[in-house]
């Protein structure tokens, strides 16, 4: 969400539920990347699920940021 990060800065300083979500959603691409890289043979699988979380997880991240109203960041 780099056009994003603006808005997503000031909502993480100000909901700590938010805040929560994008700790899972980085935890969640890092678990990715680590099964990608990974020559373990359930490595798809973990791919494969993790993919499908993140893609939650960023339309969380989504829905979260739409909700938003430009006064509600000041």
């Amino acid at each position: 969400f780099p056009d994003q990060k603006h808005s997503i800065d000031r909502l993480m300083a100000k909901d700590p539920e938010f805040f929560a979500l994008c700790e899972d959603y980085d935890t969640c691409v890092n678990a990715l990347q680590y099964w990608a890289n990974s020559k373990d043979p359930e490595a798809e699988i973990r791919v494969n699920e993790y993919r499908v979380i993140a893609r939650e997880l960023e339309e969380e991240v989504v829905e979260a940021l739409m909700a938003l109203k430009p006064r509600q960041l000041d």
